[in-house]
């Protein structure tokens, strides 16, 4: 494993009813006033509003919401945000569950008027503390849960897929990770409700995303540059971007990491090695991933993602990053014939 330097600051308290049996001593430790920030308001629908609101104002606090955060969250919003926060004092700020946000101090902003959508990691914005109550995730929609799993997977695959390729611990860990996420998607999606599978993918989101099997890697986020940039153009849904790409991306790159790509196919997979080569193994475990991504419901071309022929790909695609973690480093000309390879 590559050397490292391991932080999380950020304490866990996961479970059904945590935010009931916690959030009212743990805003007693903090001074000023709550910023309530949320999206388009189901929290009101789903009684999680009413249950957080009933708590934090029997604590005296003063609660100042900021609502309207869309899916791809804007620059201009997030200057709204900080200048709220700034003007009223603001305190502790809670947030729903996303992709790992919870356990780091990432963030992801689109920038709409230079065409940029980027993220940022900052150790020291890590939140001080996490609640983790996995029936809230209960009223998601289906195709969000959806593609937030397979965020979730993503992370994992693009940790996963970079050296070291020795026997490693962050490996290891990942894979278990992955069986993991594929596992509970199937059982969420068979009964939306069932609560083993909802906290595991809960937790699988935190654990793709709070640096424990980034430790030692190199990492390679390239489909998740191309995937922000196709957001940044065309405002389409993160998850399911990601799972257009990811098969696409793969198939060409795998040479450069056969190994991994063999290892994937596998043991995440349980794809047979009688009679196949190694590029056969490594194939049959990208086409899984596809068969997989159509079997939960997601789309695996732009045109299913609502992308038309009028989207300037190649603008797109000389907009991204090309990143180095990668088994091999991209140029935009590649972008360009994956995204035409995907529409």
């Amino acid at each position: 494993m590559n050397n490292f330097i391991f932080e999380n600051a950020t304490k866990v308290f996961f479970g059904k009813g945590c935010v009931k049996e916690y959030l009212a001593c743990l805003t007693k430790c903090s001074k000023g006033t709550v910023m309530l920030a949320y999206g388009g308001g189901s929290i009101r629908k789903n009684g999680i509003y009413d249950e957080v609101m009933e708590i934090l104002k029997s604590e005296g606090r003063e609660v100042m919401e900021f609502s309207g955060i869309m899916p791809n969250p804007t620059y201009a919003k997030v200057l709204e945000g900080a200048k709220l926060a700034r003007e009223n004092n603001v305190g502790v700020i809670v947030t729903a569950s996303g992709t790992g946000s919870e356990c780091n101090g990432g963030a992801v902003i689109t920038n709409e008027a230079l065409k940029i959508k980027t993220g940022r990691d900052y150790p020291k914005c890590n939140p001080k503390f996490a609640l983790l109550d996995p029936t809230y995730t209960y009223s998601v929609p289906q195709f969000q849960m959806v593609s937030g799993g397979f965020d979730t997977l993503s992370h994992m695959m693009e940790i996963y897929f970079s050296e070291p390729d020795e026997d490693n611990v962050s490996d290891d860990i990942a894979e278990a990770l992955m069986k993991n996420v594929i596992r509970n998607l199937r059982a969420a999606i068979q009964n939306p409700q069932d609560y083993t599978a909802r906290s595991n993918l809960m937790w699988d989101a935190v654990m793709a995303e709070n640096r424990v099997i980034k430790l030692g890697k190199k990492t390679d986020f390239e489909c998740h540059q191309m995937e922000h940039q196709l957001g940044a153009y065309m405002n389409c849904n993160h998850g399911a971007g990601l799972a257009v790409l990811h098969p696409v991306y793969y198939r060409h790159i795998y040479k450069d990491g056969l190994a991994k790509f063999k290892r994937f196919a596998t043991q995440v997979w349980a794809v047979p090695t009688d009679g196949r080569t190694d590029e056969e193994i490594a194939l049959a475990g990208i086409e899984a991933l596809e068969d997989f991504i159509l079997e939960i419901g997601l789309p695996v071309t732009l045109r299913d993602l609502g992308i038309d022929e009028a989207a300037d790909l190649k603008a797109i695609a000389d907009s991204c990053a090309c990143v180095s973690g990668a088994y091999r480093v991209m140029t935009h000309e590649e972008i360009l014939e994956i995204f035409k390879e995907c529409y």
